[in-house]
């Protein structure tokens, strides 16, 4: 596999820096009713590891992984289209090689209007068999290091 990932963070980090996994989930954890969010990644990334377990549990689980991509122009475009256009590019490497990863297409964890609990589930399906990746994603349990910067 590639040596080098890019991955978006909203604060300034430092070349050396170690961020680990699982942070998506510690940030969904938080939701609470009422709060001015959207349930729905929610109930999408609960759907994806519903599949995940019982059809593919040889899979990391998105919850307690990182996401990166492999390529400097997807991490652009991933950054563009979650509206993410303040965060910073890193480049990264893994501090662990030998930790779980599965690599498939960020898009199919997308929204799109009149998504709902069965197309979740199908695209769950897309995602941990890894077809037709147009976007690719490493998930990883491996922790991080900041290798370099990647200027907007």
């Amino acid at each position: 596999m590639n040596n080098h990932y890019f991955y978006c963070y909203s604060l300034p980090l430092e070349i050396g820096s170690i961020v680990k996994p699982g942070n998506w989930w510690r940030i969904l954890k938080t939701y609470k009713v009422g709060s001015p969010v959207n349930p729905w990644l929610l109930v999408r990334e609960l759907i994806f590891e519903q599949v995940r377990r019982e059809h593919y549990p040889e899979k990391p689980s998105r919850l307690e992984s990182i996401y990166l991509c492999t390529s400097e122009d997807g991490i652009k475009q991933f950054r563009t289209e979650a509206g993410r256009n303040l965060d910073l590019i890193y480049r990264v490497e893994l501090v662990n090689s030998d930790a779980s990863q599965h690599l498939s297409d960020w898009k199919l964890a997308n929204f799109q209007n009149g998504d709902d609990y069965t197309s979740f589930e199908r695209k769950a399906h897309s995602y941990w068999r890894a077809e037709n990746i147009d976007q690719s994603e490493l998930i990883t349990t491996s922790s991080i290091r900041i290798v370099g910067t990647i200027n907007p």
